[in-house]
């Protein structure tokens, strides 16, 4: 075992007895590669297939096994087995694991069967979590990077670089943010996890290479504008979906060990918009 210590919800479990109550014993599934499928095209009047033009990727399943050590018997029914029994409903389990010397997290993985408990006497409980992501790869460490529209001295916007790398270019006299860079140093591809922007925007455009997310509708002060992959480009103001103004939703993934560049090109920011950008620092299959 590799894995130095996994959390689930929030809460840790450790390879080595003695560092915390929860005790990590085998962690299955992590380290092997995702199921895959393949639709074949019979070879008519004879045996066999065609190659396939595409493999597909299934999901991933993951199974922790593990000891508690309770302090007593009541802390014990009060609160290690209820939290083992509540993980089945939950939505996301927030499931990262520490291995080769970094957080590699399963996104929004979830219990897929039923979470097995047994008493070995009154304080040593042992369990089994089956769990369950319906996306195959495997993410580093969330990351956003932010840009804020300041005052520049001399007249106009700029929107300046926290986290990445920025070159300024200039359109109307207003002064617009350059590039920002994501990089994959996984194996699988890559896409940003969401980019936010926060009026008053009028409207805006995310370029990388011949790739444009255009958004063609006012974003007013204080409201904030999520545009997200998913389903080929969505969009939604304030909770509220907007993506018939999403006038382009092109994505194109970040490949393994490639770094890319992408231009955020705001109308007429004015002071308090903002861009986030949130991605993982890789993804793995």
């Amino acid at each position: 075992m590799d894995a130095l210590m996994v959390e689930i919800d929030g809460r840790r479990l450790y390879t080595e007895p003695g560092v915390g109550m929860w005790w990590l014993t085998e962690l299955e599934g992590l380290r092997d590669s995702p199921e895959t499928r393949y639709d074949e095209n019979l070879v008519p009047g004879e045996d066999g297939a065609f190659d396939p033009d595409e493999v597909l990727v299934g999901p991933r399943r993951v199974v922790v096994r593990g000891t508690c050590e309770s302090s007593s018997p009541g802390w014990a029914d009060r609160v290690a087995r209820p939290w083992l029994s509540s993980l089945a409903k939950k939505r996301d389990l927030n499931f990262r694991a520490f291995v080769g010397g970094q957080w590699i997290s399963l996104r929004r993985a979830k219990i897929r069967g039923q979470v097995k408990v047994r008493d070995i006497d009154e304080t040593f409980t042992e369990f089994e979590i089956p769990i369950w992501t319906h996306d195959s790869r495997k993410y580093g460490p969330r990351r956003r990077i932010e840009m804020d529209a300041a005052i520049e001295p001399s007249g106009g916007l700029r929107f300046p670089m926290v986290d990445g790398s920025v070159s300024f270019g200039t359109s109307g006299g207003v002064l617009f943010p350059g590039v920002f860079v994501i990089h994959n140093q996984g194996t699988a591809d890559l896409y940003p996890e969401a980019f936010t922007v926060r009026g008053p925007v009028p409207r805006f455009t995310i370029t990388s290479e011949s790739s444009v997310i255009e958004y063609d509708a006012p974003i007013a002060r204080g409201q904030e504008l999520v545009v997200t992959p998913f389903a080929g480009g969505r969009a939604y103001l304030d909770g509220a979906d907007v993506s018939t103004n999403l006038v382009q939703a092109d994505w194109v993934p970040i490949r393994p060990g490639e770094t890319r560049g992408y231009l955020f090109s705001p109308e007429d920011p004015q002071p308090g918009s903002q861009l986030a950008i949130d991605y993982s620092e890789g993804a793995w299959l």
